[in-house]
């Protein structure tokens, strides 16, 4: 996967499933076939690569802990979405996937930040205060919440009249596609809350 100087040390994690794909209301995206990029995702994954050092896309998979599929099967899905990112001229520094049940209370599901805590603590040059956590749930931001010390950008992903309670994300897109056309700089993001 592509490292970046130490210097360099935005680092963007993004949700997957309603943020870059289409969720399977009721159930689990089981296989490749039924992965779907949600409108403008994938070209705002290759925007966004060039704006945050790293991205990392961080996602709860219980589906595997249900045995609805395995760990195989969710590893060929993340190794396809990584290869047309890179296709398309962009890059995923990294794919995190809890595929635990719920019950387990395990330390890597959201909102729980063990996965991207993980991540950071083996690149100590990452600035905290500098990372953006994007996504569509409450785990989202919690999980964002917790991982940069309060410090950090958490941005919500959905319908601004949805009427789904948001736990106070700096800043609020429809998409993952309006989200990248909005930023230019860390700043910007703060600003659009």
């Amino acid at each position: 996967m592509h490292e970046v100087r130490p210097d360099a040390d935005r680092c963007l994690f993004l949700d997957r499933d309603g943020v870059l794909n289409r969720q399977v209301v009721g159930d689990y995206v089981r296989s490749w076939a039924q992965f779907e990029w949600l409108p403008g995702a994938l070209s705002a994954v290759v925007a966004l690569s060039d704006w945050a050092s790293h991205v990392v896309v961080v996602t709860n998979q219980q589906g595997v802990g249900k045995g609805l599929m395995d760990e195989s099967d969710l590893e060929d899905i993340h190794v396809r979405m990584s290869q047309q990112v890179v296709a398309a001229g962009g890059r995923l520094d990294a794919v995190l996937a809890c595929p635990h049940l719920e019950r387990e209370r395990c330390s890597c599901r959201k909102p729980r930040a063990g996965l991207a805590l993980g991540w950071l603590e083996e690149r100590p040059w990452i600035d905290r205060e500098k990372c953006v956590v994007v996504g569509d749930s409450w785990r989202d931001i919690a999980m964002g919440r917790v991982l940069t010390g309060g410090r950090g950008t958490c941005v919500w992903i959905g319908p601004r009249d949805s009427g789904v309670p948001v736990p106070s994300p700096d800043a609020r897109f429809e998409s993952l596609s309006e989200f990248a056309d909005s930023v230019v700089d860390f700043e910007t993001v703060r600003e659009t809350a």
